[in-house]
């Protein structure tokens, strides 16, 4: 008796499991001709789905699709196809099989826009596609530790997309690779660890975007001919936080852009390469940073000006304890500057200058980088400036430094 009860029971809690499984989505993809529009009924459904033919998928905000933890979710790889108002969830959490919520495979001139992705490895996954648009699309990762979790947005050799409007939580990066031509624009990435990574990427343009709490902002990796214009990066900390990083990135524009509250603001690693493709920094407000900028090395062709400098520890600052005078600075505003400018002119009549006396102690020994900003150093370093025993090293002179801030604070964003 004890054991039919039992198999009674068994058989009602798989009836109940068919009665509540999420039906599958494909069959009515499939049925959708070339050129149609598929809304389908509000409820739950499975994947994963594949879209080949030109369509349109509208969820409407009602339609939610579940990889159940397996595979890719929902999978593009044709021409001409939209994919809009869905809620996709529960893709697998394998790295090597590339699960992701959404994959643009070989697709072109296709839209994803307005949908909530949750819960997946990756979010968008875009690999060898051109001319597509992701807009407004909210990605919320969270899984894992930062560096084991997916991209949210990941272009892998894919050009001329736009990537527009969409809001990124808690993923790992959001990376270019060896892709060209694509705008990133006013979107809002936070809590990941590159908040964008341009790796063997050149010719992309980030405008407009809001970074918030990434480990790094944006980063150029042997990426060149960027534009980097109007973004806002806020509260890049921790042991690795920088507001912009540049490593071997040529040609490179910085434009307009706030850096605020960042470990370091601007990280320059043997940036240019090439010293005839100058990097152009000009019009940025680096506030309340650790480092407003700093050098791996005296790097030459980098040209900085009508940048404010506001409230940071250190202005400018080089690893090796060295200068960055090989850098060009012109015209730029330094919230401690002590000249004068009598004609009224907006430019001081005395040069302003960077010496490198006590904080090359904290520079050069980790381990005293504790006592950043104590009494004892500050003490000591006061003592260095009124009787120097060695003749301190010049770290930049700007020429004609400007006397009044320009406020940049990313309102030239686009976004």
């Amino acid at each position: 008796m004890k054991q039919i009860v039992l198999a009674a029971i068994a058989l009602f809690a798989a009836a109940a499991a068919r009665a509540d499984e999420a039906p599958p989505l494909q069959p009515l993809v499939d049925a959708t001709p070339e050129g149609g529009v598929l809304r389908p009924p509000a409820g739950r459904y499975s994947g994963p789905v594949v879209l080949g033919k030109a369509m349109t998928l509208d969820g409407s905000g009602s339609v939610v699709v579940t990889g159940n933890d397996a595979g890719t979710v929902l999978t593009v790889n044709g021409a001409q196809i939209t994919i809009a108002g869905l809620k996709i969830e529960h893709s697998g959490q394998r790295h090597e099989a590339g699960d992701a919520c959404i994959l643009l495979q070989n697709a072109s001139f296709s839209i994803v826009k307005d949908n909530v992705l949750e819960d997946c490895l990756t979010g968008v996954d875009v690999e060898r596609s051109d001319n597509n648009i992701l807009r407004d699309n909210r990605i919320l990762g969270g899984k894992g530790s930062e560096d084991m979790r997916g991209d949210g947005i990941r272009v892998w050799w894919s050009n001329d997309n736009r990537i527009e409007g969409n809001k990124v939580f808690a993923h790992r990066d959001v990376i270019f690779e060896y892709s060209t031509r694509n705008l990133l624009k006013g979107n809002e990435i936070e809590g990941g660890r590159y908040g964008t990574h341009f790796m063997y990427a050149s010719g992309n343009v980030a405008e407009g975007n809001t970074y918030i709490e990434d480990s790094v902002g944006i980063f150029s990796m042997f990426s060149s001919d960027l534009r980097l214009v109007g973004n806002r990066i806020l509260r890049s900390n921790g042991a690795v936080g920088k507001g912009i990083g540049l490593k071997e990135a040529d040609n490179v524009t910085l434009e307009n852009n706030l850096i605020l509250d960042c470990a370091i603001g601007l990280y320059n690693d043997d940036s240019p390469s090439d010293p005839d493709r100058p990097n152009v920094i000009r019009g940025n407000r680096f506030a309340f940073n650790g480092i407003g900028v700093q050098y791996h090395r005296n790097q030459e062709s980098n040209i900085f000006s009508r940048n404010d400098f506001v409230g940071n520890f250190t202005d400018v600052m080089v690893q090796d304890g060295g200068a960055a005078t090989a850098s060009q600075w012109d015209g730029n505003y330094w919230d401690d500057y002590q000249g004068f400018d009598r004609k009224h002119s907006g430019v001081g009549e005395t040069p302003f200058e960077i010496y490198s006396y006590a904080d090359k102690l904290w520079a050069n020994t980790p381990l005293a980088s504790f006592f950043r900003g104590s009494p004892a150093l500050e003490s000591l370093d006061f003592l260095l400036r009124l009787a120097p025993f060695s003749r301190p090293v010049l770290v930049l002179r700007d020429k004609q430094p400007a006397t009044h801030p320009f406020d940049n604070d990313g309102a030239a964003a686009g976004g």
